[in-house]
């Protein structure tokens, strides 16, 4: 935090900062869980708390738990469709303009463009915006969608005082496509609770089990949304080549998605079907990392995939693609492996090299280990947040030094 400044501090009240934050989805994956890790370490610094988002009964237990307050919003659709996008927007700016907020904190494109706007217009003193992953890439949406969003992308920006990227390639990306100049970025990672991965127990053998797996099999895992950008296709591919090569090889599927059917259909006509189990949603993470001899992170296009981070911190070696924040967060021979996107056999190759050189998994878990401990600890995630939000604040004469 700041010093100096004290988030308890609200305008000339001395009532706790009011803070909204907006998000399309709340559904299992990443961008939810970032931001619900936030909201946790936000509330935790003293700071009011609220939340709205399309509902999802996976997530509203979390929420629930959390004791935020959570304000369904649930026109929000992923695609764009201009009669639920316009009930959206006034009922997210109903809520905004009757709540008070001194803060409002956007996450993901739709609610970006939506919340953006109507923070604005019920003028609220500080906006930021969190894309969590560009969406300029043929694995999100068609050229023409792509097209409309970078237009929209490009009005909406300056509606925000701040856009917070989660890595510096996601900053690049804006940038090549002007969508805003460089001093409206800043970068902080979403950060991931590691003592929740760093002290899970489990049996192995039990969980393996319970998993469907033989006890003494060699499982590759792959713990990620069923969508087209993460790349479970491939994964099959890279998967089989293993599989002829190590016979009492597994590959574990965690997660759901729109692919869900895709892939079991894949699975099928490869004939792996009693290699690969898919589990679905799953709120034993940390249990299964532990679980696995190698994380797969296939990615055709990603900015800092949470899979990855929670297999370091669980000490199991990492094979990923090369693609958006990935090189920034694993050290290709240092603390795992990369390959080039879409390179099978490459991903193939390097999971034989993990289960046949020992020396070389224990060398880059340590390093693994060792690079997330200084890197991402979620605490220093929320204390940047803070910070951001107490300089805007106080830049606009909203916050006076105690």
């Amino acid at each position: 935090m700041i010093e100096g400044l004290k988030p308890s501090n609200n305008l000339d009240t001395g009532a706790p900062i009011k803070v909204l934050h907006v998000i399309t989805r709340l559904v299992p994956g990443g961008a939810a869980d970032g931001t619900l890790n936030l909201c946790r370490g936000l509330r935790e610094s003293g700071f009011q708390v609220e939340l709205a988002a399309a509902p999802d009964s996976k997530m509203a237990e979390t929420v629930q738990k959390m004791g935020i307050p959570f304000h369904p919003i649930p026109e929000f659709r992923r695609d764009v469709n201009p009669f639920y996008d316009t009930w959206a927007f006034f009922k997210l700016y109903k809520l905004i303009r009757s709540g008070g907020y001194q803060v409002v904190h956007t996450h993901t494109s739709k609610a970006g463009i939506l919340g953006r706007l109507a923070a604005r217009l019920a003028h609220t003193p500080v906006i930021v915006h969190a894309p969590r992953g560009s969406i300029f890439h043929p694995t999100f949406f068609s050229p023409l969608v792509q097209w409309f969003f970078t237009l929209t992308e490009r009005l909406a920006a300056p509606w925000a005082d701040k856009i917070i990227a989660m890595c510096q390639s996601e900053v690049r990306d804006y940038l090549d496509r002007r969508i805003a100049p460089k001093e409206k970025y800043t970068v902080i990672d979403s950060g991931i609770d590691l003592n929740r991965f760093r002290h899970a127990q489990v049996d192995i053998a039990e969980k393996k089990q319970e998993l469907g797996l033989p006890k003494d099999s060699f499982v590759i895992g792959m713990i990620a949304r069923l969508s087209p950008e993460k790349g479970h296709l491939e994964a099959l591919e890279a998967f089989l080549k293993v599989y002829k090569e190590i016979p009492d090889a597994f590959l574990l599927i965690v997660g759901e998605g729109e692919l869900k059917e895709a892939i079991r259909q894949r699975i099928t006509r490869m004939g792996i079907g009693d290699r690969v189990v898919m589990t679905g949603y799953r709120t034993d993470i940390p249990e299964i990392t532990r679980t696995l001899d190698v994380s797969f992170n296939p990615s055709l296009w990603d900015c800092s995939p949470r899979s990855i981070l929670e297999a370091m911190v669980c000490g199991v070696p990492v094979v990923a693609t090369t693609v958006g924040g990935i090189p920034e967060m694993v050290s290709n021979e240092e603390t795992g492996l990369l390959v080039p996107t879409g390179d099978v056999e490459a991903m193939a190759l390097c999971t034989l090299r993990l289960r046949r050189d020992e020396g070389l998994r224990k060398r880059l878990t340590a390093k693994a280990a060792e690079k997330i401990k200084a890197s991402f600890d979620p605490s220093r995630t929320v204390e940047k947040t803070v910070q951001l939000y107490m300089e805007l604040l106080a830049k606009k004469g909203f916050l006076g030094k105690t």
